[in-house]
C-alpha cells in the first residue's frame, strides 16, 4: 500500500520497502509502462497527443506535476543571518541538501519521460538539465510541428496521410532493408540508389535497431565536412538544409566533423548556415548544435582546436566604421574569436557539459594559450610588456601620464607612436609573432572569464561539477592565471580537492612552481594553508620531501641539478609553513627531513656519480693545460740573449701578450684542477647539493674556460712571433683559427655553466616575478 504524507509531501511505502521521506515526493517504485504505453516518436500529431495524455496521468497521479510545469522549485533554507556568525556556512550546506533532494525527484520525472521517447526524439532533449526543460522543449517542438501541418494540409487532413505512410513503413520488417544497410555501410551508392527507386519508403524507414534512417547512416554532408570540401557542403545545404542538423551513428553533426578534423573553412561555413537555418530545430525534431550536450561538445571541440582567438591579417579600418576606436591610423588588427562569440550568442553552451566535454575544463587545459605556459628570454619579456594588442593597439592614452597635460601632446607625437608600431608589426617578423602570442593569451583569459561568468548563473551545486576538473587541469599544466580567474568567480574553488589533496598540497607534490607562487604571494587566504595536513598526517613540508614526478625532474639536466632543485623546493616550503611543523612527525613517525632523505637517496647517489664523472673529465683537461702552459713558460719563443739571458723579443707587444696569456692559463688551470679535486673528495651530504657542490663546479668551469682561452691566445702570439714579423696579413688566419676551439668550448660547455649560474644565483623559481599579464 502506498500513502502520502501530506504534511511534508513525502511518500511512504507500507509493505516493507520505503523511500526516504522528504519534502519532495519520490515514488521510485512506479512502473511507468503501466501508465505510458505509447512511445513518443514525433511521426504524427496523434502520437504526441496520446503520449502527452498518458504522461500527464502518470505525473498527476503521483503529485509530480510541479516538476514539469516549473512551479516546484528547490526550497530555500529558513536561516536568520542576523543571529549567528556561522549562518552563511549553514545556509550553503542546507541549500545543497535541499537542492540534492529536489534534484533526486526531478531526475525521476525526467527518467520517466526519457524512457518513453524514441531515440530520434530522445537525442533532441538528452542534454537538458531538468524535467521542466525537457517537457517545454517537447511541447514547443511538437506544437510547432502540428501547427505547420495544419497550415499546409488543413486541420483535418494531417493524420490520414501520415498514418497511411507510417503503416506502410511499419509493415515492413527491418530485415527488408538489410540490403540497403549493407550498401550504405560499404559505400555502394549505386545499389542504394536502385533500392530507393524501387522502394520510396526506404528513404524514411528505420533500417537498424537504433532507429536510424538511411540519411543518418549516409549523410554526405558529414563526409564533405570531414574532407574540408566547402563547395560540396554548400551544394548539399542548398539542396536540403535539414542535413545540417542530422546526426551520424556517433551522434555528431556535420559541424562537429568539420571542427574535429580542424577544417576551419568548412567549420565557418557550416557555422554560418547553421545559424541561418536554426529555426528548423524549433519546428522539427532536429538536433540544434547550440543546445544541450551537443552544444557542449561543439564548444569544447572549438576550444580544443584553438579557435578561441585566431588572428587575421592587418586590415584596413575606416574611422566611420569604428567610431569608438582611438585614432590609430589607417590599419588596425582585426581578431576573430569563434568560441567567445559562440558563448556570447548561445550562453547555454558554456553552462552545459557532455560527459568529459566541459568547456571550462577545455580552456583551462590549454597550457600554451597562457603566458605562464610560454618560455621567454629577457629580451622577449621586455618586448611582451610593451607591445600593444589588438584591443589596445595604438591607444594614445597609453602615452599620456597626466590627463591635464593632454593639450601639450600634439597630434604629431601620437602619430609617430602609431606609425612606429605599424612599421614594427608589419616588417619585424619575430615581434609580430610575439604580438600574436600576446593576443592569444589575452583572448584565452577573456574566454575563461566569460565561461566562468556564465557558469555563475547556474545553481550553486552545479558549479562544482564544472570547476573541479578544470582546477585539476590547471594544476597539472601549472597555469596560475586559470586558477586565479576561477577562484575569483567561485571563491569556494580554492578548497577543491584533487586526488585527496587541496590545491597547495597538490601543487607541492606535483612541483607546480607557478601555481605555488600564486598561492604564496598573491592569494589572500594563503595563511590557511600553513598548517594543513593530509589523511596520512603529512604537513606541507612532508610533501615537499617527497620525490618530484619524473616528468618534472626530466626538465632539468643532470642528477646533481635535479637534487639542487628538490632542495630548493624543500627550503622554500620550509619558509612558508609554521616553524612548529619542521620537526613534526607524520603517521609513520617520520619528520620532513627524514622523508626527504629516504625519498631522495637514489637521486643523491646519481647526483654524486654525475658530479664525480664531470669533475674527473674536467680534471684531465686542466692537467693537460697546466703541462702545456708550464712548458711554454720555460721555453721562451725566439730564444734568449746569450749575454743577458733575457728573451730576445721581450720588448715586442706580441711577446708581452704571450707572457701574460701563458701566466693566466697556468694559474687558472691550476685553480680549476684544485676545484675539481675538491669535488672528488667532498662528503656529498644532501645539503651540499644546494650551494657548495654547484659553486665548486661553476667556478671550476669558469677557470677552465679562462685557461683554455688564454692558452689559445698564447699559442697564437707565439705563431706571430715566429712567422709573422713584417707580415700583418698572417694575423687574419691566426685569429680565425683561434676562434674555432674557443667557440667549440663555448658551444658545448657554456650552456651547463649558464644553467648552474641561473639555478644557483638567478632569480629562482620562487621569486616574486613582475606580472606581465595585464600589460
Amino acid at each position: 500500500m502506498l500513502t502520502v504524507d501530506f504534511r511534508r509531501g513525502g511518500w511512504i511505502h507500507k509493505n516493507g520497502v520505503s523511500t526516504r521521506p522528504g519534502y519532495y515526493p519520490y515514488p521510485s517504485h512506479v512502473n511507468t509502462s503501466s501508465y505510458v504505453s505509447v512511445k513518443l516518436s514525433g511521426t504524427n500529431d496523434t502520437n504526441y497527443l496520446m503520449w502527452k495524455a498518458q504522461m500527464m496521468c502518470l505525473v498527476q497521479s503521483h503529485d509530480m506535476v510541479g516538476f514539469i510545469d516549473g512551479t516546484l522549485k528547490p526550497r530555500k533554507p529558513n536561516v536568520n543571518s542576523k543571529k549567528k556568525a556561522n549562518t552563511i556556512l549553514r545556509r550553503i550546506i542546507l541549500e545543497a541538501d535541499y537542492y540534492q533532494e529536489w534534484k533526486r525527484s526531478d531526475s525521476l520525472v525526467k527518467g520517466w519521460i526519457f524512457g518513453s521517447l524514441s531515440q530520434r526524439v530522445l537525442v533532441k532533449v538528452v542534454g537538458l538539465d531538468t524535467s521542466h526543460d525537457v517537457w517545454k522543449k517537447l511541447e514547443t517542438t511538437m506544437t510547432n510541428k502540428i501547427n505547420n501541418n495544419n497550415i499546409i494540409n488543413g486541420p483535418n487532413s494531417n493524420n490520414v496521410d501520415n498514418n497511411t505512410i507510417n503503416k506502410s513503413t511499419r509493415s515492413k520488417d527491418k530485415a527488408h532493408y538489410i540490403e540497403l544497410y549493407r550498401a550504405i555501410r560499404s559505400d555502394d551508392w549505386a545499389k542504394a540508389q536502385e533500392i530507393f527507386h524501387t522502394d520510396k519508403d526506404a528513404l524514411t524507414a528505420e533500417i537498424d535497431f537504433d532507429g536510424h534512417c538511411a540519411i543518418h547512416l549516409g549523410n554526405a554532408l558529414h563526409f564533405a565536412a570531414m574532407v574540408d570540401n566547402a563547395q560540396a557542403a554548400k551544394m548539399l545545404v542548398e539542396k536540403n538544409p535539414c542535413l545540417l542538423f542530422t546526426v551520424d551513428d556517433e551522434t555528431c553533426l556535420p559541424i562537429h566533423r568539420a571542427i574535429l578534423n580542424n577544417h576551419k573553412t568548412s567549420f565557418e561555413y557550416l557555422l554560418d548556415v547553421s545559424k541561418e537555418h536554426i529555426r528548423l530545430c524549433e519546428t522539427e525534431t532536429y538536433l540544434s548544435p547550440f543546445e544541450g550536450k551537443i552544444g557542449a561538445s561543439l564548444i569544447t571541440a572549438v576550444i580544443d582546436a584553438g579557435h578561441f582567438g585566431s588572428r587575421e591579417n592587418l586590415k584596413e579600418m575606416k574611422t566611420e566604421e569604428y567610431p569608438h576606436s582611438p585614432p590609430c591610423g589607417p590599419y588596425a588588427l582585426v581578431h576573430t574569436d569563434d568560441a567567445y562569440n559562440l558563448i556570447m550568442e548561445f550562453p547555454d553552451m558554456a553552462r552545459t557539459k557532455d560527459g568529459n566535454n566541459i568547456p571550462l575544463k577545455s580552456i583551462a587545459s590549454k597550457w600554451d594559450a597562457y603566458l605562464s605556459g610560454t618560455q621567454y628570454n629577457f629580451y622577449q619579456i621586455f618586448l611582451y610588456s610593451y607591445i600593444p594588442t589588438g584591443k589596445d593597439c595604438f591607444d594614445g592614452a597609453n602615452m599620456i601620464d597626466d590627463i591635464e597635460k593632454q593639450d601639450t601632446y600634439n597630434v604629431k607625437r601620437r602619430s609617430i607612436y602609431v606609425k612606429f608600431w605599424e612599421v614594427i608589426l608589419l616588417h619585424v617578423p619575430h615581434i609580430k609573432r610575439l604580438q600574436e602570442q600576446k593576443v592569444k593569451h589575452h583572448q584565452a583569459l577573456r574566454l575563461l572569464m566569460c565561461i566562468c561568468e556564465e557558469l555563475g548563473k547556474n545553481s550553486y551545486c552545479d558549479h562544482v561539477t564544472h570547476y573541479c576538473d578544470a582546477i585539476t587541469q590547471a594544476l597539472d599544466n601549472d597555469i596560475p592565471e586559470a586558477i586565479e580567474a576561477m577562484t575569483k568567480y567561485f571563491p569556494e574553488a580554492i578548497w577543491t580537492t584533487t586526488c585527496g589533496s587541496n590545491i597547495s598540497q597538490y601543487a607541492i607534490t606535483k612541483r607546480c612552481e607557478k601555481v605555488y607562487n600564486f598561492l604564496v604571494h598573491k592569494l589572500d587566504g594563503k595563511n590557511l594553508y600553513r598548517n594543513c595536513f593530509d589523511k596520512e598526517g603529512n604537513n606541507l613540508l612532508h610533501l615537499a620531501g617527497l620525490l618530484a614526478p619524473i616528468e618534472k625532474l626530466n626538465l632539468i639536466s643532470g642528477s646533481a641539478l635535479q637534487m639542487q632543485r628538490e632542495l630548493q623546493w624543500f627550503e622554500e616550503v620550509k619558509k612558508f609553513v609554521h616553524p612548529s611543523n619542521w620537526d613534526l612527525k607524520n603517521g609513520k613517525a617520520l619528520t620532513p627531513i627524514m622523508v626527504f632523505r629516504r625519498e631522495h637517496e637514489a637521486l643523491r647517489q646519481n647526483g654524486e656519480a654525475w658530479m664525480k664523472k664531470a669533475a674527473d673529465s674536467y680534471m684531465i683537461t686542466a692537467a693537460l693545460i697546466i703541462t702545456i702552459a708550464f712548458a711554454a713558460a720555460i721555453t721562451v719563443p725566439c730564444g734568449n740573449n746569450s749575454d743577458t739571458g733575457k728573451a730576445i723579443c721581450a720588448t715586442q707587444a706580441s711577446f708581452i701578450i704571450f707572457a701574460v696569456s701563458d701566466s693566466i692559463s697556468l694559474f687558472t688551470s691550476t685553480t680549476s684542477l684544485l676545484l675539481f679535486l675538491s669535488i672528488l673528495t667532498a662528503r656529498y651530504r644532501d645539503e651540499d647539493f644546494l650551494y657548495r657542490l654547484p659553486n665548486r663546479l661553476m667556478f671550476g668551469l669558469v677557470m677552465l674556460f679562462l685557461s683554455v682561452t688564454s692558452m689559445i691566445i698564447a699559442f697564437s702570439a707565439t705563431l706571430y712571433l715566429l712567422f709573422g714579423e713584417g707580415k700583418p696579413w698572417i694575423l687574419i688566419p691566426i685569429a680565425a683559427l683561434t676562434c674555432l676551439p674557443i667557440a667549440s668550448f663555448v658551444r658545448l660547455q657554456f650552456p651547463l655553466l649558464v644553467e648552474l649560474i641561473s639555478s644557483t644565483y638567478g632569480h629562482g623559481i620562487f621569486a616574486k616575478h613582475s606580472d606581465h599579464r595585464n600589460k
